[in-house]
């Protein structure tokens, strides 16, 4: 965990540096670096709810994470992992009920999910959502 956090950091602390002048964007004053999130969800994915992300950036790690869900949704993850630019790439189960949250943001080292603005009572089969990404390198 204490390197999650630690890679985190660096990673939020060195986002604005660089001396190439001209090269790519650089950030405004005071600007945040880019979060990038995607949810993915599956019926009946199994896990149960996550407190603080796991750092999935290498590949035993994120085959050691997508162990515990179904076939569907590890498969859903990994391609999730692989396609994010982010680094560290960080994985949490956010949701396991009825409802898929809209959406998630990155809170130092964990995602808080969106609240479901209509949130269903019953359901035939609980859905878990899995967010998938971290901080996005400034180019």
């Amino acid at each position: 965990m204490r390197r999650l956090l630690g890679t985190l950091a660096l990673v939020l602390t060195l986002a604005g540096c660089g001396d190439d002048v001209g090269a790519g964007r650089s950030p405004a004053p005071g600007a945040t670096p880019d979060v990038e999130v995607t949810l993915v969800h599956a019926t009946a994915g199994r896990g149960q709810p996550e407190q603080r992300a796991t750092d999935v950036t290498e590949k035993a790690a994120l085959a050691a994470y997508v162990a515990q869900f179904s076939d569907v949704l590890a498969a859903k993850v990994t391609k999730a992992a692989r396609a994010t630019n982010a680094n560290p790439v960080l994985a949490q189960v956010v949701a396991v009920g009825c409802d898929v949250p809209p959406g998630a943001r990155l809170e130092d080292d964990h995602f808080v999910p969106a609240d479901v603005a209509a949130p269903r009572q019953e359901c035939f089969a609980p859905v878990t959502t899995v967010a998938v990404g971290g901080v996005v390198p400034m180019q």
